[in-house]
């Protein structure tokens, strides 16, 4: 009997330690930043990746065969695989992008920088770009990826242009 309640005892124990240890493992798990283009449709984020190379990684630059006439922004955008891959967008994504229109940031000195959860809001500001296929993108969206799922979708100002 007593070696029944130990047995017991000691499988209640590694299933406790099982337990924990995926805890542990959700919620350590870092989120996965990635930089693409990318189109809403409904609550899914279709995307497709792509290298960002800026004039002053000159290893890459040069690993790519690259000149200044290449990069007449300071960057070229690489999309060698143009593979498509969706995410779920989490309950609460995090928008952030510069409000050229003036529809949510009213004051017109400034960066113009908006941070919303509404995702309408967003959809709002990408206008008729949400409507084109990834393969017709030029603007590229930084995301941060968690479990499969968005948390956050940034548009920097500089890649715009």
């Amino acid at each position: 009997m007593k070696k029944s309640i130990v047995l017991l005892l000691v499988i209640l124990f590694l299933f406790a330690l099982t337990g924990c240890s995926e805890t542990e493992k959700q919620f350590y798990t870092k989120p996965e930043s990635l930089v693409g283009y990318i189109v809403i449709k409904d609550n899914t984020l279709y995307f497709d990746e792509v290298e960002i190379v800026e004039r002053e990684d000159k290893e890459r630059v040069s690993e790519l065969g690259l000149s200044d006439t290449d990069m007449p922004n300071g960057y070229i955008i690489i999309n060698e695989n143009k593979e498509e891959m969706t995410f779920e967008l989490s309950d609460e994504v995090i928008y952030t992008f510069t409000d050229l229109n003036l529809d949510f940031v009213k004051e017109s000195e400034g960066d113009r920088l908006y941070t919303t959860t509404k995702k309408d809001e967003f959809i709002r500001h990408l206008g008729k770009i949400n409507d084109f296929p990834l393969s017709e993108q030029k603007v590229p969206f930084f995301i941060e990826v968690k479990d499969r799922k968005v948390i956050s979708i940034t548009e920097r100002f500089e890649y715009t242009i």
